[in-house]
Order: structure tokens, then sequence, then C-alpha cells
């Protein structure tokens, strides 16, 4: 069985996580063990109800995933020409930009060229080969497609 540390956790995260596994008669271990599978499953619900929704959706929602397929492989482009570890949020953001439907829209809302670059780190040697989408990138991917979906 593998193990797992964990630093740093926000004590009022720690104090949750305390008072959940004492109120099911956990230690603290196993009780991130249980809220890990649950996240876990629920998160693959959750993936599997997109898949789902948009293969038996409609052409605009067919669409939709095609252009946001599009959407980050240019931003997982972009990550990689900065040298970024993973493609963040800011750099989906650079490739909405690029987007002539989508920027003026953006850019009434205040997302600029120039707010965005200046949120990512400086710029590093090219990566060599394409970047994982962090876990806020693609929390902000999959809430986009659920707006979508749900209108």
């Amino acid at each position: 069985m593998a193990t797992l540390h964990v630093r740093n956790v926000p004590d009022d995260l720690y104090e949750r996580l305390r008072a959940a596994a004492e109120a099911e008669g956990r230690s603290i271990g196993a009780q991130a063990i249980a809220l890990l599978r649950t996240g876990l499953s629920l998160q693959d619900v959750q993936r599997q109800h997109l898949e789902q929704a948009v293969s038996k959706g409609s052409p605009f929602k067919r669409r939709f995933a095609e252009q946001a397929k599009a959407l980050v492989l240019r931003s997982q482009k972009l990550a990689q020409e900065r040298g970024a570890d993973e493609v963040a949020p800011a750099h989906v953001l650079l490739a909405m930009l690029e987007d002539p439907i989508l920027r003026p829209t953006l850019e009434r809302g205040g997302v600029t060229l120039e707010s965005v670059t200046a949120a990512l780190p400086p710029e590093a040697r090219p990566a060599t080969r394409r970047p994982p989408i962090s876990a806020d990138a693609r929390r902000m991917l999959e809430n986009a497609l659920l707006a979508t979906l749900d209108a």
C-alpha cells in the first residue's frame, strides 16, 4: 500500500478534517482516505456526466466541446512556448483572447492581454513537451462546460 504524506495543511481545513473524523469514528488518516475516495468518485461521475451530455447534446454543445478542445490545445502550446511546467488559467485566457468572438466579451469584463500577461510568471526557455493542464485550469474549463450544458 502506498504512503501519502501531507504537509502544510491550513489550520481551518485540518480542524474540519479532525471534526469529521471524530464524528465518523475514524482516525484522521482514515477520514482523509474516505474523503479522497468520495471526492475522486464524485469527480469520475461528473466527468462521465459531462462526456455523456456532450456526446448526446445538441450540435451547439458538440461544437462547444470541439472548440474547447482546440482551446485546450492552443493553451498548451502557449504554455509550452513560455516554458511553463503546466497550463494555468492565464494560459487559457490568453488562448481565449486570440479568438475574435471571445476577445471583446473578455475585454468588456476587464480581461485584457496586458492583465493576463502580467499574471503569468516570466517567460523561460520553451518546453520540449506539451505541459499538462493544471487543476485550476481544468476546473475553469469544466465549470465553463457545465454552465453551457445548463444553458
